[in-house]
């Protein structure tokens, strides 16, 4: 039975879901891209042009430069598991097992660990090196025959392996030839993504005739395949989990509940937020008094941020009644914060 829920926004999904998309829907999970850099060449690779092609580290979309800010940030999170991916991971995968062995080591066997890849470097070799390590569960993008033979070879392993490919407005029979063959092979599940438009495949989409839809980041004709090939396998009964997830889903759910869940945990005593976002006061120094500086201070009321004075809503109250000129501002709970909006209060 097709499990729909709310498939609008959340997906829907035949059969049961993989532990990392459990944890992914809590937003328990933090996102590492490992590496831009990729054997394939897909057209509708989503990417940013900040990344593709370039050997670069973010976690949550925060830059890293070693291991200590990996853990630090996955801490910060409150994260269970990771997932790791790119690019494709396994063409840095000697610096994938270090991560692996790091998080496991401090966060523990139960810390659970995910990578993407579309197998074409999946060998006995790297395989054996990532088990040991601690991986937990393999995606294979299937792009080929060598991701199907990936795939064989990858359910040897003492991991879950699965299946996770976007769903191009023109692929119903590629992909339920891709079920079909996963199915027969053991695969545990095959996640169907909705297809995303970014930057780096727009123009892409239009010379093949793909169209946007309304909200701007999924591409038309791509759910409804997904739906339809539910209901096929549903119908058939095929001995496989799918699962489809809508290009809505990250901002309004996984995201939101790892910045909600970041906000609490990096809390700055002066901040104050709701629903992943954070907001406090920005005030010049020019404005205050040195004896009122000193007493805020002194009441850890505020810090001093090289011109600036940064503070709360106790002490914005007591600005606006003095009235001195301040700004509120708005951003997300990241490392460094990111500022998305400042109001003018005077």
């Amino acid at each position: 039975m097709v499990i729909s829920g709310r498939c609008d926004d959340i997906g829907c999904w035949v059969g049961k879901l993989p532990k990392g998309c459990k944890l992914c829907m809590e937003g328990l999970k933090s996102v590492v891209f490992t590496t831009g850099l990729c054997p394939e060449n897909c057209f509708y690779c989503p990417i940013s042009l900040a990344k593709k092609g370039k050997d670069v580290m973010y976690v949550n979309e925060t830059p890293v430069r070693d291991l200590k800010d990996l853990l630090m940030e996955v801490v910060v999170s409150g994260s269970k598991g990771v997932g790791v991916t790119g690019g494709d991971p396994l063409v840095k995968v000697d610096d994938v097992v270090k991560m692996i062995k790091h998080l496991k080591e401090f966060l523990g066997d139960g810390f659970h660990i995910h990578l993407y890849t579309t197998g074409f470097l999946v060998n006995d070799k790297n395989l054996t090196a990532l088990v040991n390590a601690g991986l937990d569960e393999l995606r294979i993008h299937v792009t080929g025959e060598h991701s199907f033979k990936a795939l064989k070879k990858a359910l040897e392993y003492p991991i879950d392996v699965g299946v996770e490919n976007p769903v191009l407005p023109n692929s119903l029979n590629f992909l339920k030839d891709v079920i079909l063959k996963s199915s027969e092979l053991g695969v545990k599940f095959v996640n169907l993504n909705e297809l995303e438009a970014s930057e780096s495949n727009y123009e892409k989409f239009l010379q093949r005739g793909f169209k946007v839809g309304v909200d701007g980041v999924s591409v038309e004709g791509s759910k409804d395949v997904a739906l339809e090939i539910l209901k096929w396998v549903d119908n058939a009964g095929i001995d496989v989990s799918v699962h489809f997830c809508p290009a809505v889903f990250k901002d309004r759910y996984q995201f939101r509940k790892r910045l909600r869940r970041r906000f609490v945990r990096s809390k700055r005593v002066f901040e104050w937020g709701k629903g992943g976002l954070v907001k406090w006061i920005e005030v010049s120094v020019d404005e205050i008094s040195n004896s009122s500086l000193k007493a805020l201070w002194l009441a850890d009321l505020a810090f001093k941020a090289g011109d600036k004075l940064l503070t709360g809503r106790r002490v914005g109250s007591l600005l606006k009644n003095l009235k001195v000129s301040y700004d509120l501002v708005e951003g997300y709970p990241t490392t460094p914060r990111k500022v998305l909006n400042v109001f003018q209060i005077s």
